[in-house]
């Protein structure tokens, strides 16, 4: 039987804006009730790990490189896996040579399939491996048949500005705190712990009456950070239908003699309570997967587009191929 009388707060599953949020009035609540908890180093220590984890939090907010860092990161996984899709798709090619191209590329991409996953500098070595290894004389050819060597050449490019950032790091070294934020968090909570497991202590041997003005405000502000938890938890695990994105217009393709893996843009636009419109990018492989028919001959083409992740659903769109001689 749990006979605590303090709710547990899912601080592990809080955003980082919402634990800073949670634990700031947490350490004002342990200041109002510093004498029902008669302890002031733990309150001490608690508003101290709750400083560090808020400058860490600043830190990162303000820090120009991390930012930088993570949009040309994000850039790079995305070409990796358009080109790993490519491949993927031509591995059912009519032409057998490109088939056979296809198959030998992917038994080597197969490799580094986590490669999106990785740390940063894992990443960015292991991407240097593959644009090397697809410049070599055992799978050059390969590249070229697929026509992707643009496709590599740029890949090259994001991950040698990654560099570029990462290097720029230095610059800011000396303003970088000497811990994480995971760090700094799991201190903070380990700190409110503390406070809490001495509060149900004072509950055991003098009574609810004791505590009772700190547990009724402390279960108020766990009940709704919790809330919160459960609301964005049920937002980001509802399904929305594919059908309601918008696809942008396809041009007109040429005729190559091969199936032409065309990935359409496709946009969400939502309008939450206040009326305030946001638009979302939806990423192939990720959000939604493609299957194509009559995409070689001249022609209509049609892609099936399939909802994946969050989102569901199918739609189909056509583009039309036209002979260029």
């Amino acid at each position: 039987m749990n006979n605590s009388v303090l709710k547990n707060p899912n601080t592990s599953r809080y955003s980082i804006a919402n634990h800073i949020e949670f634990h700031t009035l947490g350490g004002g609540l342990s200041q109002k009730f510093s004498a029902t908890i008669s302890a002031p180093l733990l309150i001490e220590d608690y508003l101290h790990c709750m400083d560090v984890e808020n400058s860490v939090y600043k830190w990162m907010r303000r820090s120009s490189y991390t930012k930088k860092k993570q949009e040309v990161d994000d850039e790079r996984d995305e070409l990796f896996v358009w080109i790993s899709s490519s491949v993927r798709l031509n591995l059912k090619h009519f032409d057998p040579s490109i088939r056979e191209a296809a198959l030998l590329v992917n038994n080597m991409l197969i490799s580094y399939e986590n490669v999106t996953q990785m740390n940063y500098d894992a990443e960015t070595a292991t991407i240097d491996s593959i644009i090397s290894r697809s410049r070599n004389s055992s799978y050059a050819p390969a590249f070229q048949l697929m026509d992707l060597v643009p496709w590599v050449n740029l890949l090259e490019v994001k991950n040698n500005k990654f560099k570029e950032y990462a290097e720029d790091a230095s610059l800011e070294k000396q303003s970088k705190p000497d811990i994480s934020q995971k760090e700094a968090r799991k201190l903070t909570d380990k700190a409110l712990s503390r406070i809490t497991d001495r509060v149900e202590a004072i509950a055991i041997f003098d009574g609810y009456e004791a505590v009772a003005g700190f547990a009724v405000e402390f279960n108020s502000l766990v009940k709704h950070y919790n809330t919160l938890v459960h609301e964005h938890y049920g937002r980001t695990h509802t399904q929305v239908d594919i059908t309601v994105a918008e696809v942008a217009p396809i041009a007109p393709q040429a005729f190559v003699g091969k199936p032409i893996p065309v990935i359409p843009e496709l946009l969400i636009r939502e309008v939450d309570s206040n009326g305030v419109e946001s638009v979302t990018e939806l990423v192939f492989s990720e959000d939604f997967t493609l299957t194509y028919r009559d995409n070689t001959n001249p022609g209509l083409a049609t892609i099936i587009i399939s909802g994946a992740g969050k989102y569901k659903g199918e739609r189909i769109v056509t583009f039309n191929i036209e002979r260029t001689y």
